[in-house]
């Protein structure tokens, strides 16, 4: 009777500690990078870029989140947009058979800063493996705690990086501002990206008549 108790008393546990596990089920977490990835795909599609593959941190739950949001949003305003798994040796081919023209980099989740830069530089290696440059978009937490700056000391990565097209975001009280992101001499500078000016449609003329 007592064995039976115990195996009932683990089953109904068991939930509960796998709820806890997985934060991205708490609802204060997911919400608040639900509203971060509608405002990034906002901008993005006012500023004209299209194809993109968002990255993804493989053992983050939470960038696995960001990701589908991100893409979702994306979608929902008629941008063409993926998401791919890191730790994939294949990335560049299926960026490649994709077409993307951009690479969007979702890497923290609350996740060790380690285990958080080996992922960034794994993935960045295998980037740098398949394409001598590329057009890449940084996430906030990537590009605010200094995980892209870390990266640097492979000087693989670094080459990489300095020949990349760069833009990332940042998080100011809540507003997503977009930002250009230049790597030179293992330093990254860090300066707001202008809207694109909108051309003034022309009035047309008419002849003025008596």
């Amino acid at each position: 009777m007592k064995k039976l108790m115990l195996i009932m008393a683990l089953f109904i546990a068991a939930p509960v500690v796998k709820s806890q596990e997985n934060t991205y089920l708490v609802p204060e977490r997911a919400n608040m990078r639900i509203n971060v990835a509608v405002q990034i795909a906002k901008q993005l599609k006012e500023r004209g870029y299209d194809k993109i593959a968002v990255v993804y941190m493989n053992t983050s739950d939470l960038c696995a989140l960001t990701a589908a949001s991100l893409v979702a949003s994306l979608k929902t305003l008629g941008v063409e947009a993926y998401y791919l798994k890191g730790a994939d040796p294949d990335l560049p081919s299926k960026i490649r058979n994709l077409g993307a023209n951009w690479i969007y980099l979702a890497y923290f989740g609350e996740r060790p800063h380690e285990e958080v830069q080996g992922a960034l530089n794994q993935d960045l290696l295998i980037l740098a493996s398949g394409f001598e440059r590329a057009n890449l978009i940084v996430h906030p937490s990537t590009l605010g705690l200094g995980f892209l700056a870390g990266a640097l000391v492979d000087d693989k990565i670094g080459e990489f990086l300095s020949k990349s097209n760069i833009k990332g975001f940042t998080v100011q009280q809540g507003k997503v501002e977009m930002v250009s992101v230049k790597v030179k001499d293992l330093e990254i500078t860090v300066e707001p990206e202008p809207l694109p000016k909108k051309e003034t449609p022309k009035t047309p003329t008419k002849r003025r008549t008596r």
